[in-house]
């Protein structure tokens, strides 16, 4: 029994480590959902995926820019990556734009900002911290795998 619950440990271990990698840019075309807002105003169906406070699918005004996008997601999360954002785009081609914040954030040009298409998917990719951070957890629980196994196992012998 005992040998039973080590294996389901290592086993749900195991999955939630391989749960935990970073997802794809999603592929598919744009799914256009257009409607009016309060004040009669076009709204757009968005999403903002990573490390923002709210992550999600976002109904916003159709001259919504990136900034307000973050800011109706509750602004980047300490760990964001501004310097690496990416704004998926299916319509009418398939397209990725690579965008740096952190140049706005020095020059404060406008222009370097999008406004957002219906059906955009905006990813904010976590920095260095976050990546080094999540693999020290990974490690952590697989040591902790390998101590209860050397424990019930190797221990007895």
């Amino acid at each position: 029994m005992i040998k039973i619950i080590i294996y389901f440990t290592l086993f749900s271990s195991f999955t939630l480590a391989y749960a935990q990698e970073e997802s794809k840019i999603p592929s598919g075309g744009a799914h256009y959902s257009v409607h009016l807002g309060p004040g009669r105003e076009l709204q757009i169906n968005v999403q903002i995926w990573g490390r923002v406070m709210k992550p999600g699918m976002y109904s916003v005004p159709k001259t919504t820019d990136l900034i307000a996008l973050m800011s109706f997601a509750g602004g980047p999360a300490e760990d964001a990556n501004l310097g690496k954002i990416k704004i998926v785009r299916s319509n009418p081609e398939p397209e990725v734009i690579k965008l740096n914040l952190k140049k706005y954030m020095r020059t404060g040009k406008l222009d370097l900002i999008p406004v957002l298409k219906p059906g955009d998917t905006v990813i904010i990719p976590g920095n260095v911290f976050h990546t080094f951070s999540r693999l020290t957890s990974v490690i952590a629980q697989l040591a902790i795998v390998a101590n209860v196994y050397y424990l019930f196992f190797m221990r007895e012998k």
